[in-house]
């Protein structure tokens, strides 16, 4: 998410309108002259976030609450996604907002269940149907569902979209339940959406923060 605001900010200041933008003397896209690409970094607003969970975790022990608990469960043994995980053991790890657990695929499904069974957040993204079920899951957790696999509908003999949580028997016992489809899909598109907007306020506050002090320069120096 934070990246994708970012490429958006990126992306607004390029598209602005030209009496507004810096380079409405040489439109980019007529340009001979190729400038280096500005280079995306996200660590300095993962850093703000982290710190600002750190904080929140500190006072959510602090007030009494057993520290949230993770669980994730990998799709097979692919190294993009042991990476991806593995960054999010670490900052787990640092804000002091989980213990995170990982499994796959292939984890025997009673050791997947002690792991899944003491999970506050279970996430599933194994591509697997009826992975999760109710006796794998606490009273009152929350449970995300990511994955997405096309089977036969036993009633109606057509294809239809399923995930890896057994969702009938899980949302009876669960405090949270994504279904598939029209769960993490819809609000990963809206997220961005809203990331959109958030992103060009504050371009437009900025922008403007920087008219201002250039005006007050210009007056000072007069």
């Amino acid at each position: 998410m934070a990246a994708a605001s970012m490429l958006v900010a990126l992306a607004t200041r390029l598209l602005r309108p030209a009496q507004s933008c810096c380079l409405r003397h040489r439109p980019f896209h007529l340009s001979a002259v190729r400038n280096e690409a500005i280079v995306i970094s996200g660590k300095k607003l993962a850093e703000q976030i982290k710190q600002e969970v750190r904080q929140e975790v500190e006072e959510w022990v602090a007030s009494g609450n057993k520290r949230p608990h993770l669980s994730v469960v990998l799709v097979g043994e692919n190294p993009a996604s042991h990476s991806y995980v593995l960054n999010k053991t670490r900052a787990a790890a640092d804000v002091g907002d989980a213990t995170v657990t990982i499994s796959h695929r292939y984890t025997p499904r009673e050791q997947l269940k002690k792991h899944t069974a003491l999970a506050d957040i279970v996430i599933s993204a194994a591509g697997i149907p009826n992975l999760i079920t109710a006796d794998m899951i606490k009273e009152g957790a929350a449970v995300i569902d990511v994955g997405i696999n096309r089977i036969q509908d036993p009633k109606t003999a057509k294809p239809k979209l399923v995930g890896d949580v057994d969702f009938e028997g899980v949302k009876k016992k669960a405090g949270y339940i994504t279904p598939v489809p029209g769960g993490v899909g819809p609000m990963t598109v809206a997220m961005l959406m809203k990331n959109t907007i958030i992103a060009a306020k504050k371009l437009l506050k900025l922008h403007e923060q920087e008219a201002l002090k250039s005006k007050e320069l210009g007056v000072a120096s007069n």
